[in-house]
């Protein structure tokens, strides 16, 4: 059997019994960080080591999972934390115990989607997870197009480094749209900041930890995206040279002056 297993998002005490009896019994177990594993095990008072299985295990590892399963043993899966399978690889597992016909199973648990969800305050009847949000300006531009399109609560992760360059381009874009910035999520600092992105941004002040973006449905009519001319030229007007308006958009949008001063017509 091939047990996919939910782990604690931050506070171990969340670790269900049942969780604390796969790890415990079952013939092997892999991680996607053995590491983040050690310290649940240990605070389950599991005496065991697991193997790692993640994004860059490749086939090697699948092969050795392969003849675990095809033996007709026991195998549990956790990721780094939540549930396994979302923005990791445990979908491959799943499909490699469908094709060898074995019982698949899921502990549930924790899930950083749905406590954010819950937590934001916005519409939680309708809403769909789409992974992080893209760093490249014309796939973001590209996202804003499917949020009017779904027309519904839409969920993020965000990484700390990036968090203020989605929030300004958020603000620049959807000035008016409900958001909820979660950060630490079940753990001691948790904290959860609710508003516009302008007003998300003028109260955030620590930016380390897990985030979680929550953004309220959008209409069509909602877009306010301004060309990057436009921004330029607001620049400008807001006393800035043309070097350090280049550098302020280059920054913001993640792309290189040389390609800004191509789009701009500058020398």
């Amino acid at each position: 059997m091939l047990i996919l297993a939910a782990t604690p998002i931050g506070n171990l005490g969340d670790a269900s019994p049942r969780l604390a009896q796969v790890l415990a019994k079952a013939d092997h177990l892999f991680a996607e960080d053995t590491r983040q594993t050690a310290k649940l095990l240990r605070h389950l008072d599991i005496h065991r080591g697991s193997s790692a299985f993640h994004e860059h295990s490749g086939e090697p590892v699948l092969a050795i999972i392969r003849g675990h399963l095809a033996a007709g043993e026991t195998v549990a899966y956790v990721s780094d934390a939540g549930m396994p399978g979302i923005s990791d690889p445990g979908y491959e597992l799943v499909r490699l115990a469908l094709e060898l016909d074995v019982p698949i199973d899921v502990i549930p648990g924790p899930s950083a989607v749905l406590n954010a969800l819950v937590l934001s305050g916005i519409s939680p009847h309708q809403f769909c997870f789409l992974g992080f949000f893209p760093t490249k300006l014309e796939k973001r531009k590209a996202m804003l197009d499917r949020l009017a399109i779904l027309e519904m609560t839409a969920v993020f992760f965000e990484a700390p480094s990036r968090i203020r360059f989605t929030l300004e381009f958020l603000r620049d874009n959807l000035p008016d749209t409900q958001l909820a910035l979660c950060r630490e999520l079940t753990k001691l600092h948790q904290q959860v900041l609710r508003g516009t992105a302008a007003d998300i941004l003028a109260a955030m002040e620590v930016i380390k930890g897990e985030m979680v973006l929550v953004v309220a449905p959008v209409a069509a009519g909602e877009l306010g995206s301004r060309s990057l001319e436009e921004e330029y030229r607001d620049l400008l007007a807001q006393g800035n040279s043309p070097a350090q308006s280049v550098r302020a958009l280059a920054k913001t949008h993640r792309i290189s002056k040389r390609e800004l001063y191509q789009r701009l017509g500058l020398k």
